[in-house]
């Protein structure tokens, strides 16, 4: 077949004459009611208010200039971009809408200032469309519900953008939008997993978005109680798990003993479940809990056959070493100074943040471990036992890192701004040896313990209500009288 082309000039459109004069019909330039596709839009970028204003304008005049001779003008629909708010929008309109959320936010977002969904840009399943709300009172109830829960967050107001962080090292990210098409009256909430365990994610997802549409109930998330630490089952047979609790402390003390990063990560895990009696049981708990503080499972008043565990296993020297130090010698054990060196193949950064999350593992341990051996005390009503164990564990510590360990909390106490969650675990950790011991609490007050502690307690109450708890716990005990009966533990 013979084809041939001919191209009108007088006319926008393209006419195509094939094999006996049979005409085409004319395809035009612009195809009414197709978004004209000029580039892609990624999502943490934004175009200049100007330069949209300008390309919007470009591609409006050129639709119409092609539909001029049609019987009937159909408005373009342009490219959707994520354009930040113009300069010759009236700033005044934020001051004419005030927000309607009353509590403290730590996120203000503009209620003209969301950026649209850019083009090819798919929405993450967990997302919500919050209807007859502005901006600002969705992020107020969205900033509330962090500090209820306890979430490390980083608010950007202008890109109207979150980054959480969970205390179980979950990283979420949250992002606020115009409406689209299908609801353009809305603000469209959505939240992407970046890090860390998908069901942990879901569980927080879920309550952030009942925030934003003013739904969140704080009873459902606290519905969670933990269990008894000395459940009277349990009591009643002392001899129930101690084989199988020896073997679990061995094999996470081995792991910690590792060289690799994943065993040691796997050891401090498996050292946080053993001393949680939620999860594996009062006694096992218990077991676990005199390792990580004395370095033996046995009681020094038990008559039990239970196997006595020697000071080589390493996990107290592990743990004080990650505390005070933040970090591990090459062997898994206490490390005397911070090393300096510094490496050339850009590593420094992934060591320093494995580093620290070693560190939040230690923290978390000791502080289950505190608490059960507090809680063993008060079960067992030996009242009389509790400040000297307390001052051996301190004096044995010392021994150990030649680092006081009341002095080591304090200092990651002191960076709450930047690490709450670090430092909600420092403040577990404090409360209870400041509350057994009075000689721990004279040099806390040496320490100058009272204005770290109070600057904590304002970061809790602005971020973190779990830091802000735990922060006015470790100030009545510094509040404590302790002049009549001073010389008790002068006498050791």
């Amino acid at each position: 077949m013979n084809y041939r082309a001919h191209r009108i000039d007088e006319s926008p459109d393209v006419d195509i004459r094939m094999k006996n004069n049979v005409s085409v019909p004319s395809l035009p330039s612009a195809i009414p009611g197709v978004a004209r596709v000029t580039r892609d839009s990624a999502p943490e970028t934004a175009l200049s208010g100007q330069r949209g204003a300008s390309l919007e304008s470009q591609h409006t005049t050129t639709d119409n200039s092609d539909h001029q001779g049609g019987s009937e003008s159909q408005t373009p629909i342009t490219a959707n971009f994520a354009m930040a708010p113009r300069d010759d929008v009236v700033q005044d309109s934020a001051s004419l809408q005030e927000s309607e959320y009353t509590g403290v936010s730590n996120w203000n977002v503009r209620d003209d200032g969301l950026r649209s969904i850019p083009s090819f840009y798919p929405l993450e399943k967990s997302s919500r469309y919050v209807n007859e709300s502005k901006p600002s009172v969705v992020s107020g109830r969205i900033s509330d519900c962090c500090r209820l829960m306890s979430l490390q967050a980083s608010y950007d107001d202008k890109a109207g953008t979150a980054s959480l962080t969970t205390a179980e090292r979950v990283e979420i990210h949250l992002s606020l939008w115009n409406g689209n098409e299908q609801a353009p009256d809305c603000i469209i909430v959505e939240a992407q997993r970046r890090t860390g365990c998908p069901i942990i994610y879901h569980k927080y997802t879920r309550h952030i978005l009942d925030a934003a549409q003013g739904r969140f109930d704080l009873t459902k998330y606290r519905s969670g109680s933990q269990l008894s630490v000395m459940d009277s089952k349990e009591k009643a047979n002392p001899k129930s798990d101690g084989n199988d609790s020896l073997l679990a402390l061995e094999i996470a003390a081995s792991l910690i003993k590792k060289d690799r990063m994943d065993a040691r990560r796997l050891g401090l895990e498996s050292l946080c479940f053993l001393t949680d009696p939620s999860r594996t049981g009062a006694q096992t708990a218990l077991m676990a809990s005199r390792v990580v503080l004395f370095g033996s499972m046995q009681n020094e008043d038990d008559d039990d056959d239970l196997e006595f565990l020697n000071d080589d296993l390493g996990v107290r020297e592990a743990i004080l070493s990650l505390v005070q130090f933040g970090e591990l010698n090459e062997q898994g054990g206490v490390c005397q100074e911070i090393s300096d060196s510094s490496d050339d193949d850009g590593n420094d950064h992934t060591q320093e943040k494995f580093n620290a999350l070693l560190h939040n593992l230690a923290l978390a341990v000791l502080a289950n471990a505190l608490e059960v051996h507090e809680s063993y005390v008060n079960e067992s009503s030996s009242d009389s036992k509790s400040p000297e164990n307390t001052n051996t564990f301190l004096e044995e510590s010392y021994d150990i890192s030649h680092r006081e360990l009341i002095d080591s909390l304090l200092k990651v106490l002191g960076q709450a701004e930047s690490k709450p969650h670090d430092a909600c675990l420092s403040a577990q950790c404090l409360r209870p040896l400041l509350q057994a011991s009075k000689k721990a609490r004279r040099k806390a007050r040496d320490m100058n313990a009272k204005k770290i502690v109070a600057t904590a307690l304002e970061v809790g109450q602005r971020t973190h209500v779990k830091l802000q708890t735990e922060t006015e716990n470790v100030m009545r005990q510094l509040e404590k009288n302790d002049d009549e009966n001073q010389d008790e533990d002068d006498e050791e």
